[in-house]
């Protein structure tokens, strides 16, 4: 358990990989124009040149890079966690690393999504993204009743002391 933020990290570093190689592999066989935003059915609403698919992996770099730097800094002001939670840094970091894993899932199965429609290999999005985007939402929702369970019991021990 000691070793979870760090294997964590190693995937969502994977996977940033695995979104820069298959833009790399599949880009000279793409449509001029690329799918990038989706409706609730998962049909292709907004198309853009091909060459913007490289924004994309950047920004999922980008992404990366800053969560990275957040499991590394559990006290910087860019992450909204209670006090309480920042206290025990080993359990923040791996919050953290378990969001940024989430995260990186679902910015390579865009990816893959974006391509795989532009090559017409698919016409919609499948349900795994949306799959990742309920499990994104509950999983801030749990850390948030954890965060308040965990400041409840803090100031129940405080009051005892």
């Amino acid at each position: 358990m000691k070793k979870l933020p760090f294997y964590l990290k190693i995937v969502s570093f994977v996977l940033l990989i695995l979104i820069w190689d298959y833009i790399f592999m599949n880009y000279r066989n793409l449509p001029l124009k690329v799918p990038v935003y989706f409706d609730w059915d998962g049909k292709p609403n907004l198309y853009v040149p091909r060459m913007m698919i490289w924004f994309f992996a950047g920004v999922a770099t980008f992404v990366y890079l800053l969560i990275f730097y957040l499991t590394k800094n559990i006290n910087s002001p860019l992450l909204k966690m209670p006090e309480n939670s920042r206290d025990d840094s080993k359990n923040a970091e791996r919050i953290v690393s378990i969001f940024h894993l989430i995260i990186m899932l679902l910015l390579t199965f865009i990816t893959y999504e974006s391509i795989a429609i532009a090559l017409e290999k698919n016409e919609v999005l499948s349900p795994v993204t949306s799959y990742i985007i309920v499990v994104l939402f509950l999983g801030v929702i749990a850390m948030m009743i954890y965060s308040y369970v965990i400041s409840k019991r803090t100031s129940s021990q405080n009051a005892t002391n």
